[in-house]
């Protein structure tokens, strides 16, 4: 596997593609921020937050971000991997995926990999490390392709997972998708009968049950743990959802272990 470029671009001016327009290598650029205005082969395409781009060897290629405030992670590469990755199914230019914490992780770990000093670098880890990302990709356009749900819904959702233990906001998730906080409100409760606070209440007490469970942490430490301000809080929306407190739901669970 021979990797070119390979990280993160974040435009704060407008920008355009500096290399040659005909690609010798694979390109695979997913468009996290903003919008850009994408040439492959003649054709014109938009890509929006959760599109990815795949370009392959020989395609007439270029990249304008017209407005600032354009991000996107990208990776440029050649091999048989990603040869037989490409071959496998047919693959458009442009399609809408459901981004994912650990996909963007993943690629933070790529990029940390092929920054090494050549001697460092581990080959065997690099290839691994895109196999995965491969089959991330492909699963998240599978996904996209195979739920009912609008595409900015699962973007929502899984932001919202990614970021459940933090002070998370319903303008946090707005921003995220390029929506206002009214469309984010109607779209998310439309598609998924619940409101943004209950699905983030629902993941953190998932978190919570599991700690409770699976550690020897206090429930105080388990509430700030899961993303609960303050242990009150935390006991009377746990209560609300199991019909016990926190305390006798662990004892409870304890006894059904045993």
């Amino acid at each position: 596997m021979e990797i070119g470029f390979c990280g993160y671009s974040y435009h704060t001016t407008t920008y355009t593609f500096p290399f040659p327009n005909v690609l010798d290598t694979y390109l695979i650029r997913l468009q996290t921020e903003g919008t850009a205005r994408v040439v492959v082969n003649g054709e014109t395409m938009i890509a929006h937050p959760g599109d990815l781009l795949l370009v392959r060897p020989g395609d007439a290629y270029e990249l304008h971000v017209d407005t600032p405030a354009s991000g996107d992670y990208h990776l440029f590469c050649k091999g048989e991997q990603i040869d037989s990755w490409w071959q496998a199914t047919p693959r458009p230019h442009l399609c809408t995926i459901s981004i994912d914490s650990r996909m963007l992780s993943l690629w933070q770990h790529i990029t940390e990999e092929a920054r090494r000093p050549f001697p460092e670098q581990e080959e065997a880890i690099i290839e691994t490390l895109i196999q995965a990302l491969l089959l991330l990709l492909d699963r998240a356009a599978k996904e996209v392709r195979t739920a009912s749900r609008p595409p900015v819904v699962s973007r929502m959702m899984r932001y919202i997972e990614g970021h459940a233990t933090e002070d998370l906001k319903v303008a946090d998730v707005a921003e995220a998708v390029g929506l206002s906080v009214s469309r984010t409100v109607h779209l998310f409760k439309e598609t998924t009968d619940m409101t943004i606070i209950e699905y983030v209440q629902s993941i953190r007490l998932r978190l919570a049950e599991e700690q409770m469970r699976y550690t020897k942490h206090s429930l105080e430490t388990i509430a700030e743990l899961s993303g609960f301000r303050t242990y009150p809080y935390f006991h009377r929306i746990f209560k609300r959802k199991y019909g016990v407190a926190p305390g006798m739901y662990r004892k409870l669970q304890q006894n059904e272990d045993d």
